[in-house]
């Protein structure tokens, strides 16, 4: 996990670069994260640099772990700067169980988590069917699911806003959650993180 003054010169070389394309970011409900002890962060997923955003709204001090597909790793030295800060990939078509144990152990080791259960951009008005895997994970680890909602319609030089919800934990009535019951909780939880959005 990258923190410390490696952190924090990154962060300002990236945040003086990323105010040029987007000048003025809001942020709202700052007040609901806890920069200690684990958590699964869900964003929706508008735009490549959604990150970069999430994690200067949040603003922890430190990297989160983050769940990016495989394919950005392979990139020839983008793949090896992501790894070094703690990116991680996922086969998007398939069943990924390496990177279903590396989410799992980050989260119980007291880690923040930071993925996208749409698995792919969104376009502003389609359906994209979200994956369960990150809530199949919280549900495993008992983790606080965060809800984060950015701008989705955008273009240079455009405002941006991120809204930060309250987080909650999943409920189930068995011990361990049916598929059916994942699903069902991971399409709420991205209705609820659009509801945010609406409602700002």
């Amino acid at each position: 996990m990258l923190s410390g003054v490696c952190y924090k010169v990154l962060y300002a070389i990236v945040r003086v670069a990323m105010f040029f394309w987007h000048p003025v970011f809001h942020v709202k409900g700052r007040e609901h994260v806890n920069p200690a002890g684990r958590m699964m962060i869900c964003a929706n997923h508008a735009g490549m640099a959604d990150p970069i955003w999430v994690i200067f709204a949040l603003k922890l001090g430190h990297m989160p772990r983050i769940m990016a597909k495989k394919e950005l790793l392979k990139v020839p030295v983008l793949g090896w700067f992501l790894q070094k800060i703690g990116v991680f990939g996922v086969d998007r078509g398939a069943a990924d169980i390496q990177a279903i144990k590396t989410g799992l152990r980050c989260l119980r080791e007291e880690q923040q988590l930071l993925v996208f259960p749409e698995g792919t951009r969104r376009k502003a008005g389609t359906d994209v069917s979200p994956k369960r895997g990150a809530l199949m994970m919280a549900a495993k680890t008992d983790t606080p699911i965060l809800p984060v909602y950015l701008t989705e319609r955008r273009h240079p030089f455009s405002p941006m806003t991120c809204i930060i919800g309250e987080p909650y934990r999943l409920s189930f009535a068995g011990d361990k959650p049916s598929d059916e019951e994942l699903k069902a909780e991971t399409v709420r939880l991205m209705e609820k993180i659009y509801a945010m959005g609406e409602a700002q």
